[in-house]
């Protein structure tokens, strides 16, 4: 039981929720502009490509987080204008942007850099680990908070970025009632789709910035459609935590919980992998059943109240 449950669990922990806070803040603008962003996994997925071909030829990582960014981003304005302005049905429309961030990072894969499945070389740089100054030396503490990569804590400190933004800023209050009522927005003179579009676009930002760290830190490498649906995770996260940013992180973190403890479970016990790997779904199953509860619960309280 010492080898799951120790220090290093926790900094696994927050390692695995990284990527997963990213998406939850990119999906969580969305969501707040009215928007099912199902296409998150499709940006992410494109933004790690692009981060491992960029460091591997340039051999420079701020220009491959750059790339990273850049074409999660392109891949968001695509799927914004499919949903905003050719009317796509959004389940049609990011369903074809995952498939074809899918199709098109296999044919890359293999005509830019030769393989079929997984791609690694001692070519490609590692992120350099930041030491926080003043905890250093402190046995507990410079464990758990000191020795991450800047990705990880740009992931947590976007946190109250986005959370001040969406609350305590005249855009977001823009953002919000465009998502709660869009035609009562656009009588007041709000560019609805502008507002909408500079949310899909920032989902793209914080999606490519997941994406970057999934392929460049977390991993150092790239394998086919590596995200494993982590874009459909946090957006149950943000289902969970109705649109709430510090819940929606709280709730993404208890889903990294899930992916460590599956990780270490499998090295420490030896269960097979393929239980393993069902462990992070089954909690996120767990978690929308919840909201389905809970969203039924409340209609019938206001039907009392009515």
């Amino acid at each position: 039981m010492n080898e799951i449950l120790n220090l290093g669990l926790i900094t696994a922990i927050i390692r695995v929720s990284t990527p997963l806070v990213f998406a939850a803040l990119g999906g969580l603008l969305t969501f707040k502009a009215g928007i099912l962003n199902i296409a998150m996994d499709g940006f992410m997925l494109v933004a790690a490509f692009l981060g491992i071909l960029t460091a591997y030829f340039t051999g420079n990582l701020a220009w491959a987080v750059f790339a990273a960014v850049l074409g999660s981003v392109i891949m968001a304005i695509l799927f914004g204008y499919f949903n905003l302005k050719f009317k796509a049905d959004i389940f049609i429309a990011g369903i074809a942007v995952g498939m074809l961030a899918s199709g098109l990072t296999a044919v890359l894969l293999q005509g830019a850099l030769g393989q079929t499945g997984v791609f690694a070389s001692s070519k490609i740089p590692r992120f350099s680990q930041i030491q926080i100054p003043f905890i250093d030396g402190i046995p507990i503490l410079s464990q758990l908070f000191s020795g991450y990569s800047i990705l990880v804590y740009l992931a947590f400190l976007f946190t109250p970025v986005v959370s001040l933004a969406m609350s305590r800023t005249k855009w977001g209050l823009r953002v919000r009632a465009v998502g709660e009522n869009p035609d009562s927005a656009a009588s007041v003179g709000i560019d609805v789709f502008k507002i909408k579009m500079e949310t899909v676009i920032l989902s793209g930002f914080f999606c490519g910035l997941g994406g970057a760290y999934l392929s460049l830190d977390y991993v150092s490498l790239f394998s086919r459609d590596m995200t494993a649906d982590r874009g459909l995770i946090a957006l149950a996260a943000i289902f969970f935590a109705q649109g709430n940013p510090v819940t929606t992180i709280a709730v993404t973190v208890l889903f990294g919980i899930a992916q460590a403890l599956a990780v270490r479970l499998q090295q420490s016990v030896g269960i097979a992998p393929q239980i393993v790997q069902v462990i992070p779904y089954f909690v996120t199953m767990i978690a929308l059943i919840a909201v389905g509860f809970q969203t039924v619960h409340h209609r019938k309280y206001q039907q009392v109240i009515e």
